[in-house]
């Protein structure tokens, strides 16, 4: 026979998977800081390395490799010590999931449809998962990041390419640095 909870029994039981839901939450600010400061030095060291007459400035992407096997890491971990998967984890693995696989499409053939037209794009990308992202977690400064995203998408694709540059950066700050500070601080605040 079930036993029946008690009225405390249950407020309490609600408040600890409140209490969890808001520790995920805070845990995806990693994820916003890490590639938000990979993609944000990589752009920036770009552009000054291109100031400076660098022959190879594109190589700070390579930053993004090793970004991606960090998060690789840490959302394996994540994962193994996860009790339970809920609707948001599995709506923000398919959203990011899907992301990359754009990403990758548009950076394979910015060759053909051209560098000042990839990097735009590549902004906008950013802006729809942050803005959908913060929808998702309820988390206001990444759907404002979002929209800041697509503004600077949307600038960018009226700019010089080097210019492009200064632009992601400021995206990223804004849509990714930013709030995965005040998500990383909600988390331990």
């Amino acid at each position: 026979m079930e036993k029946q909870l008690t009225q405390k029994e249950s407020l309490d039981i609600i408040h600890a998977m409140v209490q969890q839901s808001r520790q995920r939450v805070g845990e995806n600010g990693v994820f916003y800081l890490l590639w938000g400061y990979s993609v944000f030095l990589a752009a920036l060291g770009y552009y000054f390395l291109q100031q400076s007459g660098f022959e190879n400035p594109w190589m700070t992407w390579f930053l993004m490799p090793v970004a991606g096997v960090a998060s690789g890491i840490i959302g394996y971990r994540k994962s193994k010590t996860a009790t339970v998967r809920t609707h948001v984890d599995t709506a923000m693995a398919y959203l990011w999931g899907a992301f990359v696989v754009v990403l990758i499409t548009v950076l394979a053939f910015s060759g053909i449809i051209g560098y000042t037209a990839s990097y735009p794009v590549v902004v906008l990308l950013y802006g729809l998962g942050t803005f959908v992202s913060g929808g998702i977690l309820r988390f206001k400064p990444l759907i404002i990041g979002g929209i800041i995203c697509w503004i600077c998408g949307i600038v960018a694709i009226l700019v010089t390419f080097e210019n492009q540059l200064l632009i992601m950066s400021a995206a990223i700050f804004f849509g990714y640095i930013i709030p995965g500070h005040l998500l990383y601080m909600q988390r331990n605040g």
